[in-house]
């Protein structure tokens, strides 16, 4: 990765890192009864009884993707690692955004409680924050995928 240069995987890594953590802070789920709403961040109590480390991961993954591309990128002195636990970059990028994305997708796909009753209604909804987190992780594979096809190398098995 050239020092000092944005590339467009890059920009599109750092997008989606900066979109999952501003997400990550507006409601992951939102609950509603008798009128009465209630909303859970990625970040919540709530949500972390239940969910945790799961929410908080998919945006640990972001956020550890876009810093590390900041860096190479905007940060000539620091020195990172090239393979870290043996691994490369692309291949750390890679598999990061992909368990974001698959988690993601996984609370999309799961069963929301909904139910109405003679005089009153419950339910559970997905808020603006998961939308954009699952806005976020799908950047964040097609960052990965522009890094590596930017490489004009083959990816290689570990």
């Amino acid at each position: 990765m050239n020092k000092g240069k944005l590339t467009p995987a890059s920009s599109v890594i750092l997008a989606g890192g900066a979109i999952m953590l501003f997400g990550s802070f507006l409601p992951f789920y939102e609950f509603s009864i008798l009128g009465v709403s209630r909303s859970w961040n990625a970040w919540s109590s709530f949500t972390n009884l239940f969910l945790f480390p799961l929410t908080t991961l998919i945006v640990v993954f972001g956020v550890v993707m876009a810093v590390q591309v900041a860096l190479a990128t905007f940060a000539p002195g620091t020195s990172l690692p090239d393979r870290p636990l043996g691994f490369t970059w692309d291949q750390v990028h890679l598999v990061l955004s992909l368990q974001a994305a698959l988690l993601m997708l996984s609370f999309l796909a799961r069963t929301r409680f909904s139910a109405t009753f003679d005089t009153f209604r419950i339910e559970t909804t997905l808020g603006v924050g998961f939308w954009l987190m699952l806005v976020a992780a799908i950047g964040l594979v097609v960052g990965a995928f522009m890094r590596i096809a930017a490489t004009g190398r083959r990816p290689r098995a570990i």
